[in-house]
């Protein structure tokens, strides 16, 4: 009798010292992705999600490898001290939509998204972003209701929003943003954009 209750003791223990074990591995996990850099991969990685065509495979390079997430490696992303501060996919006829997802990428300076095919509205996220002093989302197909947040952001020297579905309500300071901006683009800038064919047209050569 008192070997069979010695046995079940064993078992208990060796239950708990599993369970022990399995605790402390996923504490191991979600110390490795509570790093800056690794959500802020995270949230990249759901903005991908949400692009349904990347006819140029811009995006390929975008994931984790053997369980490791390096945003500074992707196309398009450039790092400064290990934080995201710039996404450019500019010009790569990308179809998709915004999510909330752009809020944790709270260290970003710059957005340029300029002549994709993004649609719906744009996130309320992004106008919460208080490091961004750029924001080009010009040629695409948003539409609805602007960030009201944009209005309140000191940081922001350049928006450019043409080129899209009707874009309401916007507050007075994003038009005086909006009028400093166009200033702010440069001839070359112009010219470039002009020699570029929209991925707004049919006529795009694929």
């Amino acid at each position: 009798m008192y070997g069979l209750w010695g046995f079940e003791r064993l078992k208990l223990r060796m239950m708990v010292v599993m369970l022990l074990m399995l605790v402390l591995s996923l504490f191991e996990q979600n110390m490795s992705f509570s790093s800056p850099l690794n959500s802020e991969g995270l949230a990249l990685l759901r903005f991908k999600q949400r692009v349904v065509s990347d006819p140029f495979g811009a995006l390929s390079n975008w994931k984790e490898i053997d369980g490791e997430i390096d945003p500074c490696s992707w196309f398009g992303v450039e790092c400064s001290d290990e934080k995201v501060v710039i996404l450019n996919l500019k010009d790569l006829c990308l179809v998709g939509n915004l999510g909330p997802e752009f809020g944790k990428l709270e260290n970003l300076k710059s957005i340029i998204l300029r002549n994709n095919s993004f649609s719906g509205s744009i996130p309320q996220e992004i106008g919460e972003l208080k490091e961004l002093e750029v924001l080009d989302l010009g040629f695409n197909n948003f539409s609805g209701p602007f960030p009201s947040d944009f209005g309140n952001n000191l940081s922001l020297t350049t928006l450019l929003l043409d080129n899209n579905e009707f874009l309401g309500n916007l507050a007075p300071e994003i038009y005086e943003v909006k009028m400093l901006s166009e200033f702010q683009v440069d001839e070359n800038r112009l010219t470039d954009a002009a020699t570029i064919p929209s991925c707004k047209s049919s006529g795009f050569p694929w």
